[in-house]
């Protein structure tokens, strides 16, 4: 999942689980809310509330990550594993990296190497690639073993290309295919393609978003707009910085250095107030207001005041949220869970 800390990149990143801390996914790659469990920390230790605050899988590992597609991540005698909802480890891989499941399958980490395992815990690709990324749309994003190259792939492990396509395009860490279309880079502009490799729309933007509820963001000489996915402008490059579209609205800021956030027409519905803003998730959004986090909903009210020094989106109906605690000499960071009321449901520990 996003989190949310200060200082914050408005361009936001996929991450692979590393062993220092818990990042799964981007806005659009969601929990198939199957399993409504939440990782917490206790004494050092991860374990899984319900939404509740119950312990319903006590703490006993290194560190742990939201449940995707009915299974969840987490740590163990410094190999990461994948457990069920009853705690149960059902994937021993004993891996050094691996990412959350999605449409299936999961990149998984082995000598270096990165290949795609199935919820059984075999490889339907083989560890050949440097790095991997989530699946979506059938599609995923690689780098090829000698570093040369990086393209996409479907779950039979065939390249993806196109006579339209560039010959290799560079990195870009939001590489899923959102609304069937992908966001490819090549020598420093931006372009779209489908989940054939067609170029649908051409590499022609310096600065550019993927798609997010059938609208991109794209810059256009100094200012931030939003096109379809045939390319036509579909609102108005007129904004100095734009986020995604979430539950219908997107942050902006068009005329200060405070963000709003705007509907599907351009017009601002919330006005430029917040340091930052991200993106609404089941109703509510991250804002930034005197160098702390809160959330609103899509008044624009906020839920609770001002406090915290991290945020992550809501997902079933929860978000996580982190305290910097001054104890002594020391920083202890705590984290806790509160609902759409702002009302805590899990107090922060360590």
């Amino acid at each position: 999942m996003k989190r949310y800390t200060i200082p914050f990149l408005l361009l936001m990143t996929f991450v692979f689980i590393g062993s220092c801390d818990i990042v799964d996914s981007i806005t659009g790659n969601k929990d198939d809310g199957a399993v409504e469990l939440y990782p917490v920390q206790v004494g050092g230790q991860w374990g899984y509330i319900n939404k509740k605050g119950k312990i319903e899988i006590a703490p006993q590992f290194q560190n742990a990550a939201p449940f995707y597609e009915g299974l969840a991540a987490v740590r163990r005698s410094n190999r990461w594993k994948y457990i069920n909802s009853s705690g149960d480890v059902v994937i021993d891989g004993s891996f050094s990296s691996i990412t959350r499941f999605s449409e299936g399958n999961a990149a998984v980490q082995i000598d270096g190497r990165w290949g795609y395992i199935d919820k059984k815990g075999n490889f339907i690709i083989n560890p050949k690639y440097r790095s991997a990324f989530a699946f979506s749309n059938g599609r995923a994003f690689v780098r090829s073993v000698d570093f040369s190259e990086h393209y996409y792939i479907d779950k039979s492990d065939r390249r993806i290309q196109s006579v339209t396509m560039p010959a290799s395009v560079d990195f870009v860490e939001e590489n899923e295919f959102r609304d069937g279309r992908a966001m490819i880079r090549r020598q420093n502009l931006f372009g779209y393609i489908d989940r054939d490799g067609n170029a649908v729309i051409d590499l022609k933007y310096a600065e550019a978003r993927p798609f997010s509820e059938r609208l991109a963001a794209v810059r256009i000489s100094d200012r931030w707009g939003f096109i379809g996915s045939s390319g036509d402008v579909s609102i108005t490059p007129k904004f100095i910085s734009v986020g995604d579209f979430g539950d219908g609205l997107a942050p902006a800021r068009a005329g200060s250095n405070l963000f709003g956030y705007v509907d599907k027409s351009g017009n601002f519905v919330i006005s430029e107030q917040f340091e930052i803003a991200e993106p609404f998730s089941e109703g509510r959004a991250a804002v930034l207001i005197d160098g702390r986090w809160t959330f609103i909903d899509k008044q624009g009210n906020t839920i609770t005041r001002p406090q915290f020094d991290e945020v992550r989106p809501f997902y079933n109906g929860l978000a996580r949220v982190t305290l910097q605690v001054p104890v002594g000499e020391t920083i202890q960071t705590r984290r806790g869970y509160i609902n759409k009321s702002g009302q805590y449901v899990w107090y922060p520990t360590n």
